[in-house]
């Protein structure tokens, strides 16, 4: 099963969260982790892997669903992130790929779900709204 990465935020924010759905997918970000992680050290910004989390109950029940015991396992609380933060990551890293293309094997689809995130943290932050990102399997 593919896995995806997205945004989760702290709070809601329908009229960006809409936008957000209609061009994010999350697949090409969650492809090619690795390398988007080792462009986010080239440019000296936090990488996104370093923005991941996960809500205790929906960890939980994926823990359930795949025979596991999550009452005998401590679980992470879920962490928040300021928007700002997120937004320099994902600027130095729409950036960084459209100046080396060639490092990526499918960069278009990368960018495009970076400018979606961009478009939603620019929200959150004028919003003051933490955000972090969740990986999920589709």
């Amino acid at each position: 099963m593919p896995q995806v990465m997205i945004v989760t935020l702290e709070k809601e924010l329908p009229e960006a969260w809409a936008a957000y759905s209609k061009t994010k997918s999350g697949k090409a970000l969650a492809r090619e982790t690795d390398r988007i992680d080792g462009a986010a050290r080239r440019r000296s910004v936090t990488a996104l892997t370093a923005l991941l989390s996960e809500n205790p109950a929906v960890l939980a029940a994926q823990m359930q669903a795949e025979g596991f015991d999550p009452t005998k396992m401590r679980l992470p609380a879920e962490q928040w992130f300021a928007a700002s933060d997120g937004l320099k990551t994902v600027r130095a890293l729409i950036e960084h790929i459209t100046a080396n293309l060639n490092d990526f094997k499918l960069p278009n689809p990368i960018l495009k779900d970076l400018k979606a995130i961009e478009a939603l943290l620019v929200s959150a932050v004028t919003a003051g709204v933490r955000f972090h990102m969740t990986k999920a399997t589709v």
